[in-house]
Formats: C-alpha cells, structure tokens, sequence
C-alpha cells in the first residue's frame, strides 16, 4: 500500500523566479532544509532531470548519506527529487510554485518510497521512528524559512 503524501504549503510576499531560485540553490540548501546538508563538491553541474548528487542527513546525533536524483527542474514552477540510501528507494520531495496576487504559494511534498524492511532499520540508521511526522514537522520548519529568506526577514 502507498505511504501518505505530507503536504504543507505557504504564502510567500516574492514572485515565483525568486523563490525558484533559492529553492534551486542547493549549496544553500541548509538555510532551509531541516535534515539536509549538501557540500558544495557533491553538486550536480547542472540542476536538471537526471541529475544527481549526494547528500548528508542528520537528526540529533545521527548522520546518514543519500543519493538524490532530480526528476523536474521547471525553473519559476516545480523542483521534484528522487532520494535513495543503500542503493534503495527512501522517498521523493517536490516543490511547486504558482504566482498569486502578493508573489507566490509554495507547497512542498513528500512520500515515503521505503519498503517495510527498510523503513523498519531505517530507525536504527537515523534515530526517527515516525517519519511521517519528522517530515510534516520538517516541511513547516522549512517552508517559514524560505518566507524568512525571499522576503528579506531572515
């Protein structure tokens, strides 16, 4: 059966090609992104379907290594990944742009693409046993940062 998709979704006061823009900006991802830390010589050379790069996750005192594919790369639009450990599937994460009156609404998403074996050792590997909620609270976290940072208040 296929895990939930979380969803959360803000207000941003900045038009969609800003937003896009430090959304894409992985070797700043770490401003935003609650687990995610990427370095800068493991960035893709272009941000582009296909594309892949590797990533360090941590929560609390664990630290794990992922392999991210991108999947859209629709600048002002959508930026989707593909994210695998151990050569295993772990989940995808989107983000989807439109214009409003004031700038943009942002909704981030994710679905947990772990199969039972793997989501059952996944909570020795990083220490997060219900990873749905790690990820809705994570998705809040980091949706009122990226407001903070594309509209000049962070």
């Amino acid at each position: 059966m296929p895990r939930p998709v979380i969803v959360g979704s803000i207000d941003i006061a900045a038009p969609p090609a800003a937003v896009y823009r430090l959304i894409s900006d992985l070797a700043s991802w770490s401003r935003f992104a609650a687990e995610t830390r990427i370095s800068p010589e493991d960035l893709p050379l272009r941000l582009e379907p296909g594309a892949t790069f590797r990533a360090w996750n941590h929560a609390g005192a664990f630290r794990w290594r992922t392999t991210t594919t991108v999947l859209y790369a629709e600048p002002s639009r959508t930026l989707a990944f593909a994210v695998r450990a151990f050569g295993m599937p772990v989940s995808t994460w989107r983000y989807d742009i439109v214009p409003t009156l004031r700038g943009s609404r942002v909704t981030e998403s994710t679905r947990d693409s772990r199969g039972g074996l793997l989501r059952l050792f996944s909570v020795l590997f990083t220490g997060v046993g219900d990873r749905d909620a790690r990820n809705r609270h994570n998705i809040d976290l980091t949706l009122v940062r990226l407001r903070a940072a594309a509209e000049g208040t962070a």
